[in-house]
């Protein structure tokens, strides 16, 4: 009974002085919605990745020239430019015959051009199978190319649904000739619209080629017949995918003639470390919320302790009578607590909902999105009146001490 006095006494004191009150318990409240809004940032940043890593594919992994991780020792431990070649594709192709399916392929940016409208995007040459299989699209108008176009190196072409609608608008694309760079291709087949995609490239935009067609009219300086700008694979549905992957730059680095312990010349991208890469920089993120948060906790913490100060001060008189009356120094103690509690409890509720919104705003501004869990908003709620306790104990003590005599004469 006397805890739910207290605490009645502590919610009347609070609005006694509600702007006072508020501005106590501002740099607590800022400190809890920094909390929420960085874990909900962190994890919904972390779940598109993931959503978006699907764009590539199940079970796919790209392997492009260069290691982007050794940036500027590639020279000095392989001595030539990086390169990747049909004798890599073949070589996986002979010795990793678990593979669903594998491409080398070529990328291609130029200006897509029909009548009056364009855009500039990245064409892709390789064989079906990196549409069909590894990342698994589907056509929605007309038909993908096939081994007769490869065979003959036709200009055909296959639009992703957001390209085709830049170009052609509401106008039907099959059988359409448009101009990539220089050359005319004729649009065979439009592919189905894929929400979720990997990184800011939307694969809606991309178009796909014939590779036979990309190497005849789209040979790069520098480039031999046997060059390829990337392989593309898809391991099988297995348990250890880590193995395989290991077993293919193992291969690379037989075709490459790269000798224990010197640098990679290519770089493999699969699913699983480009997930492990979003969570750590999750984490990360998190991190520096935290102690953004932190700080802001501890500056409205101090400032719970000195208004509690304050209150102390301005209400010695009463201490004096309740002490006077009877009150036993925990009684007194314990009330000062409650009220710093509750202070800090009142704060990090108008935190939280606070965190919520801004979570919620920066969701729709940044087409994140929004994940809240339950976890982080009972800890900060327990943080607040942790702080509570801690910031309000020196004042709560001092007011236990006073003397009766003097508390009640004011003295």
């Amino acid at each position: 009974m006397n805890t739910l006095v207290l605490l009645k006494t502590s919610v009347m004191i609070f609005f006694k002085h509600p702007v006072r009150s508020f501005l106590t318990i501002l740099g607590v409240a800022i400190g809890i919605a920094s909390i929420i809004a960085t874990f909900s940032i962190g994890r919904g940043a972390e779940m598109r990745i993931r959503s978006q890593i699907m764009g590539m594919g199940e079970n796919a992994a790209y392997i492009i020239p260069g290691n982007v991780f050794e940036r500027g020792k590639i020279r000095a431990t392989v001595g030539t430019n990086p390169r990747l070649t049909k004798t890599d594709v073949y070589a996986l192709k002979e010795q990793l015959p678990s593979l669903e399916a594998i491409t080398g392929g070529f990328d291609i940016l130029q200006p897509i051009v029909y009548r009056t409208a364009s855009a500039q995007d990245r064409i892709f040459g390789a064989n079906p199978e990196l549409i069909t299989v590894i990342q698994e699209r589907k056509i929605a108008q007309g038909q993908i190319f096939n081994d007769y176009h490869r065979k003959h190196g036709l200009t055909v072409i296959v639009l992703g649904s957001e390209l085709a609608n830049i170009l052609f608008k509401d106008e039907d694309p099959i059988g359409k000739t448009i101009r990539v760079g220089r050359t005319p291709f004729t649009v065979i087949g439009v592919l189905e619209p894929r929400d979720n995609y990997w990184g800011t490239d939307d694969p809606n935009k991309k178009g796909f080629i014939p590779d036979t067609t990309a190497q005849k009219y789209f040979k790069k300086e520098g480039k031999t017949l046997q060059d390829v700008d990337f392989i593309t694979i898809k391991i099988g549905k297995e348990k250890h995918s880590g193995e395989t992957l290991r077993k293919v730059m193992r291969i690379l680095r037989q075709t490459h003639n790269i000798r224990p312990g010197d640098t990679d010349d290519f770089t493999i991208f699969d699913q699983q470390s480009i997930a492990k890469s979003a969570a750590t920089a999750s984490d990360i993120i998190q991190l520096f919320g935290l102690i953004a948060a932190s700080i802001s906790l501890l500056v409205g913490g101090i400032g719970i302790m000195n208004i509690m100060l304050v209150s102390v001060q301005e209400r010695t008189r009463e201490i004096g009578i309740r002490l006077a009356l009877g009150a036993t120094q925990g009684i007194i103690q314990a009330q000062f607590l409650i009220e710093s509690a509750t202070l800090c409890f009142i704060g990090g509720i108008i935190g939280i909902l606070s965190g919520l919104g801004i979570s919620a705003l920066l969701s729709s501004l940044t087409n994140l999105p929004g994940f809240i869990e339950i976890e982080p908003i009972v800890v900060a709620l327990i943080i607040t009146i942790i702080i509570g306790l801690i910031f309000g104990y020196y004042p709560a003590k001092k007011a236990s001490r006073m003397d009766p005599v003097k508390a009640l004469y004011n003295l």
